[in-house]
């Protein structure tokens, strides 16, 4: 009876063992695909070189704020404005080296590694915010995410600056004309140099954290740039003309290191995009408001402005035509054009 009751009681605890194992092997086992439990803390490095009174740089705030809250402190973002980590061009490749995480630079600047975003470079692409937020978010948008993820980049969305205006120390421009002869700032982008050249307008290249400077010390006589970028450098102060031209977009591309995006949870990952979406919405809406507060500092600043009919609209396109037949050439120019068109015809 004794040698039974024993048998009994090993068999219990060889039957407990065995149920408490699998458990325990569970419990060390690390679940790549997210767990909203884990107490890990991703930190994201967000710069960008613009400063934070502006509505790219509230948006990055309002992206950081927003992150933070609904992942309940698994996410922190610090951001670094202003240029603080170099102009768009060196931000960008630190993020391609993986030393920083997240940018949203000007397009423009993204065609030292994707050729194609020269697209936003061709004078009145578009001529409403409607139309660019629609073809962003469309078909546009998803050709361009691809190229920006076969660089090792997760594309998060597009932000806008707005569109751009010609600014200049030497003389009102009232027409295509007179810009013959101007020295104007352009940014690193070999499709604007070609655009302004062909206007016999220089087209100098210019990083804009030396902008300032650059006009302050006559270097460059004039630079087309949003409002909003105009007024939060005060551009105003060392420039005297302004013509509201309006040729050009001026668009973000909010973009994250890949390796780092997947090195998060999945959940996490899914937050990121949607809170992504959400600040793209706000930064739009925010854009359009703000336009008017700059364009009024603008004028109480004493700048005299002039502003582009559809005539000199029309002729400003047609003079610069070279750019559109310099992306044409490129392998996917004219499939990326017939995409625009869909939204702007």
């Amino acid at each position: 009876m004794k040698i039974t009751k024993i048998k009994k009681n090993v068999l219990t605890i060889v039957l407990m063992v065995a149920m408490i194992l699998p458990l325990a092997a569970c419990g060390n086992d690390k679940d790549t695909s997210g767990d909203a439990g884990t107490d890990e803390v991703y930190e994201l490095k967000f710069a960008h070189v613009v400063r934070p009174t502006t509505p790219k740089g509230a948006a990055a705030e309002e992206f950081k704020k927003l992150i933070e809250k609904k992942s309940d402190g698994r996410i922190k973002v610090t951001i670094y404005a202003d240029s603080q980590m170099g102009n768009d061009q060196e931000i960008n490749e630190q993020i391609l080296e993986g030393t920083l995480d997240m940018n949203a630079p000007f397009l423009s600047t993204v065609t030292s590694f994707v050729e194609e975003f020269e697209l936003f470079d061709l004078p009145y692409l578009f001529t409403s915010n409607e139309s660019a937020y629609a073809a962003l978010e469309g078909e546009v948008g998803a050709k361009l995410d691809s190229y920006l993820e076969e660089k090792g980049l997760v594309s998060l969305g597009y932000w806008t600056g707005g569109f751009k205006q010609i600014t200049n120390s030497v003389k009102p421009i009232k027409s295509v004309k007179d810009l013959d002869g101007l020295k104007i700032r352009v940014s690193q982008s070999p499709l604007l140099v070609t655009q302004f050249r062909a206007i016999n307008a220089g087209g100098i290249s210019v990083p804009f954290s030396d902008l300032y400077s650059s006009l302050q010390t006559k270097t460059v006589d004039g630079q087309e740039n949003p409002f909003a970028n105009i007024a939060t450098k005060k551009f105003y102060e060392v420039q005297d003309y302004m013509t509201i031209s309006d040729h050009g977009f001026m668009g973000y591309s909010f973009f994250m290191n890949k390796d780092k995006f997947e090195s998060m949870p999945s959940d996490l990952q899914e937050l990121t995009k949607e809170v992504a979406q959400e600040v793209m919405e706000w930064e739009w809406e925010e854009t359009v408001r703000k336009d008017e507060e700059y364009l009024q500092e603008i004028k109480d600043a004493g700048v005299t402005i002039d502003e582009f009919d559809e005539a000199e609209k029309a002729e400003f396109k047609e003079v610069t035509k070279e750019a559109y037949d310099e992306f044409l050439e490129k392998e996917d120019g004219e499939e990326l054009l017939n995409l625009v068109d869909k939204y702007t015809k």
